[in-house]
């Protein structure tokens, strides 16, 4: 049956289901009560960079090293570069907003509001996708 629809309208059809979810799943999170979005948002951070990362490792890295003409030490010092930067990128940010923390009290109430605000842009983010 799905070969006779075109793959545009396939493409169309499936970026559509996925970002409607993305969003409906954003809308759930933020109905739940804080206690449960607190105990959920590192729990659903993990999973995120777990398929991100194995995404990368484990099918874009291997097509990339199959390549004969790619240098492969650049291959992997590029994304040891990358993982480097965005780990120091991290602590920075966190360094960063603690000591805000610390300064403003009174501006900053929820440590975990990030954790939201990532995943209600994600949402909004694949549902423009």
């Amino acid at each position: 049956m799905l070969d006779e629809i075109p793959l545009l309208l396939l493409i169309v059809i499936f970026n559509l289901i996925g970002g409607v979810l993305s969003v409906l799943g954003a809308a759930i999170f933020l109905l739940l009560k804080e206690t449960q979005r607190d105990w959920i948002t590192p729990k659903l951070v993990s999973f995120a960079i777990g398929t991100l990362l194995g995404a990368s490792f484990l099918s874009l890295l291997p097509h990339a090293v199959m390549d004969k003409t790619a240098d492969i030490h650049a291959i992997f010092i590029t994304v040891l570069g990358g993982l480097i930067f965005f780990f120091l990128l991290e602590k920075l940010v966190l360094w960063r907003h603690c000591h805000a923390t610390h300064e403003d009290q009174h501006l900053h109430t929820n440590h975990h509001s990030a954790g939201s605000l990532i995943l209600v842009g994600d949402g909004v983010h694949n549902f423009i996708d």
